[in-house]
């Protein structure tokens, strides 16, 4: 047996009444000596009992009416059937990727605090996931340059700082978020291992042109580069705005760094990978040594002669 269906507010209305009709009735009938008003207490009571359960047995009929209105209302069935490689099965694809790489992370580092989750405008849980792996397995990355500080800061500063060795060079453009980025670090305890360095743009002079990167003097003292992971500037910037990033670190990287290009799945980001190709000697490549949902992570190497022709 459960409890009617009612407020608490009218079930204390209720009871204050059945209590006051039963005592009134009680001491009338004593002063009085007639247990007729005793009788109309218990009546009155008796009334009030009644139409409290009514009223429960009307808001369960209503609650019953709402539900199957709001099953009604909301259960679709779709007009296709569910076919592999839809919008909706890439879409459960991608939020399972998600879950099952964040999930990975947690297991990887010793993420305590208020450490922000990958996603949305910063880097894919697939792709910190993928740096913080590469970074923990190989002790040979020792410094790590990242373009646009952010979520991934935080990773990568857990994922040196898990291993007990590395640097972690964060630029940002942006004054307010270097600064908030620096907040995170020192509250994440990452300072001994993360410097994020405020880096104004300024224009770089490259042969195809002048274009916008991070302030010299924020790259001044760079070099023996392990790991560079390019997620910035910003798009808006301009065209190709992360093409500087490999010329302008030119000599300073190490002979397998491994550089990061973040958003490979846009159309500036490939052109981007496309002209860092061109760039290179003849005989040398960016070789794919692997790949997360929307980075490619790449390493210097010789092309070998059957592939020339």
């Amino acid at each position: 047996m459960r409890w009617p269906l009612v407020s608490r507010r009218v079930t204390i209305i209720t009871f204050t009444i059945v209590a006051c009709s039963i005592a009134i009735g009680l001491v009338l009938s004593f002063v009085t000596s007639d247990p007729a008003f005793g009788a109309y207490g218990l009546v009155l009571s008796t009334i009030v009992v009644v139409i409290f359960f009514a009223r429960s047995s009307h808001n369960e009929l209503r609650a019953l009416r709402i539900a199957v209105d709001g099953i009604s209302g909301h259960v679709q069935v779709p007009d296709e059937p569910y076919v592999p490689g839809s919008k909706l099965d890439l879409l459960r694809r991608d939020i399972q990727r998600d879950v099952s790489a964040l999930l990975l992370l947690h297991k990887t580092v010793d993420a305590r605090g208020a450490i922000p989750a990958p996603g949305g405008w910063a880097a894919t849980p697939d792709t910190i996931l993928a740096l913080v792996t590469r970074i923990s397995d190989t002790p040979s990355i020792d410094l790590v340059v990242e373009c646009g500080s952010g979520t991934s800061t935080a990773w990568i500063g857990l994922a040196l700082k898990m291993r007990g060795s590395g640097r972690l060079i964060s630029l940002e453009h942006d004054p307010i978020y270097a600064e908030s980025s620096r907040r995170m670090v020192e509250e994440a305890g990452l300072a001994n291992y993360v410097d994020v360095r405020h880096a104004p743009l300024e224009d770089w002079a490259f042969p195809d042109g002048s274009m916008q990167w991070y302030a010299s003097e924020a790259t001044r003292d760079l070099a023996d580069i392990s790991l560079l992971f390019v997620d910035g500037p910003p798009g808006y910037i301009g065209v190709e705005a992360r093409y500087p990033a490999v010329p302008a670190l030119k000599g300073r990287l190490s002979a397998d760094c491994i550089v990061v290009l973040d958003d490979i799945d846009r159309p500036d980001e490939l052109a981007t990978l496309a002209r860092w190709q061109n760039d290179l000697p003849h005989g040398e490549r960016w070789q794919t040594i692997s790949a997360t949902d929307r980075a490619v992570l790449l390493q210097r190497g010789k092309i070998e002669p059957e592939q020339l022709n």
